[in-house]
């Protein structure tokens, strides 16, 4: 008899991860549909709607598509109760997530199993939904160890997975090249963040001046809005990539790369370059936000370490003048470039080469049985 799973992504970082999962399963005997993005449509895997759209950025814009996304939830919920599952395996974007779970559970006409692949971060804010997730979820892969001890407090059933991107993992710090005049600039995959760092990527530029050659990361859905802020700058200074392994190369050659934090922050640890982490919402969202967070850092390494080895520039520190205090400070010592890459290194041995992927697929199959 044919095993159905049913997966639903929100974010293209969740897309990703929960590819590399279902990949070691397609050549089993498991039927497999979801709300999916771009890489599990790779493996022929459709649903109701795809994950771009359910995407949304900050408490504001949810707000203002409050209507739209309930009847989101409301089609998810019926295809989903049609197509009756034996697991829902969900991957981060936890908003839209949960509340698809919920309303299936109240519903009572489907008992497929919940498991759930990136904890939210209970840790950082807002602690006490442990007690509503437990309610929802039957397990959760977590990537990072420091995790589990939050988990295990509210008896939620827990896997400490490590991270997929560090897999196959082996620092090379020693190849990084301190005399690059490569700067990569990742101002992120939605058209708001676009519109928040793009100005304050362009006063950077004109304050390095045509010394330096510049590197925009970008996704499809962004890059005519990047092109236009660039339009009138020398054509000969600038590289723009969306294609992955294209932006790889770019990072293992950069001198320093200026990202907004999320999972771009991994990316650059990977490719083993220095990086600053930026930040911004706007004012409403920061302070709806900011009283019921915990920690004192954005960026996952920053947190784990309990120190700043990625410098951060969060919201009012947003702002070129003081991103270009530090950079002239570290391009005139380079060794303290170097020192960071050594520095999140030993952070990033703690979630690496755990063989997260493969362990999740099976774990997936061994409770299908």
């Amino acid at each position: 008899m044919t095993k159905k799973i049913f997966i639903i992504t929100g974010e293209t970082s969740g897309d990703l991860l929960a590819y590399k999962v279902i990949k070691n399963l397609i050549s089993s005997n498991i039927e497999i549909k979801g709300i999916v993005g771009n890489n599990l449509k790779k493996l022929n895997i459709n649903g109701p709607f795809e994950s771009k759209d359910i995407t949304f950025f900050g408490i504001t814009d949810v707000i203002k598509n409050i209507f739209y996304i309930k009847k989101k939830i409301n089609r998810a919920v019926q295809y989903i109760e049609n197509y009756d599952p034996d697991i829902v395996f969900s991957v981060d974007s936890p908003d839209f997530v949960f509340q698809v779970i919920k309303k299936i559970k109240l519903n009572k006409k489907i008992k497929p199993k919940f498991f759930h692949y990136v904890a939210p971060s209970i840790w950082a804010w807002r602690e006490k939904r442990a007690n509503k997730i437990k309610k929802l979820l039957d397990k959760i892969y977590l990537l990072f160890e420091f995790e589990k001890k939050y988990f295990d407090k509210y008896s939620i059933e827990n896997d400490f997975v490590g991270h997929p991107f560090f897999e196959n993992f082996e620092k090379n710090q020693n190849n990084y090249n301190a005399d690059s005049n490569i700067i990569s600039f990742c101002p992120g995959s939605r058209q708001s963040e676009i519109k928040i760092f793009m100005p304050i990527f362009l006063e950077i530029m004109n304050s390095l001046g045509s010394k330096y050659t510049y590197h925009f990361a970008i996704t499809n859905s962004t890059h005519y809005s990047v092109q236009k802020y660039l339009e009138d700058i020398d054509k000969s200074q600038i590289i723009i990539t969306s294609d992955e392994n294209e932006k790889k190369k770019y990072f293992t050659k950069s001198l320093i790369s200026i990202a907004k934090s999320g999972t771009i922050s991994l990316d650059l640890c990977k490719s083993q370059i220095p990086f600053f982490t930026i930040y911004k919402f706007n004012w409403l969202n920061y302070f709806l936000i900011i009283p019921f967070v915990k920690v004192k850092f954005v960026n996952i390494v920053n947190i784990i370490a309990n120190k700043e080895i990625i410098p951060e520039f969060i919201q009012a520190n947003c702002n070129s003048k003081k991103i270009m205090n530090h950079l002239h400070f570290l391009l005139n010592n380079k060794n303290e470039l170097k020192k960071m890459i050594v520095d999140y290194n030993v952070i990033l041995q703690g979630f690496s080469n755990k063989n997260t992927s493969e362990k999740i697929a099976q774990d997936l199959v061994d409770n299908l049985k």
